[in-house]
């Protein structure tokens, strides 16, 4: 892990900052969606790159942050002090939106490198909860958020992608 620098999200990595995520995300739902999805995700990524700092921003409300190999960004993680799902805003839910390391560099430890640094935000920031969403077909994913101790909960949602619906489901944890 030595040779691995994690760092806030910066204006300069909004480009490799989304590239990275469309491709990880692309690696990880792969088996699940069809091409035109990623397509359509993938035909916003300049308005993202263009945006990047009113998304993607280090505060009291959201975190970003990117791990870097070599000088490139290898795992990215987004993250927002009040959840954007409805059912875990009431419940005042800090939400981990985004963790995605690239195929290469996972099974290091970056994500849960990544997670413990949003787990530190969010404590700092009063968070008793957060919540990770995941596709429930992604096992992948959800074997991880498993290992950490995440509780599935008995709430999901659909996720709606080019007019069809896949099941969301919610792992959360205590802080």
């Amino acid at each position: 892990m030595s040779d691995y620098i994690i760092r806030k999200a910066e204006s300069k990595d909004a480009e490799e900052y989304i590239r990275l995520n469309n491709f990880v995300w692309r690696d990880a739902y792969k088996h699940i969606f069809p091409e035109e999805v990623f397509l359509e995700r993938e035909s916003r990524a300049e308005y993202k790159i263009k945006n990047f700092d009113s998304i993607y921003y280090n505060n009291n409300d959201g975190i970003a942050y990117v791990a870097e190999h070599d000088g490139k960004i290898v795992a990215i993680m987004l993250g927002r002090i009040i959840s954007d799902y409805e059912y875990f805003k009431n419940k005042n839910y800090a939400d981990l939106q985004a963790l995605y390391v690239h195929p290469e560099h996972q099974g290091r430890g970056l994500a849960g490198k990544l997670k413990n640094i949003f787990i530190q935000w969010a404590k700092e920031n009063n968070a008793k909860n957060f919540v990770i969403g995941v596709l429930k077909d992604n096992f992948k994913a959800r074997t991880v958020y498993e290992k950490w101790g995440g509780k599935l909960e008995d709430f999901s949602q659909p996720f709606v992608m080019l007019d069809k619906g896949y099941e969301e489901v919610f792992y959360t944890y205590e802080i």
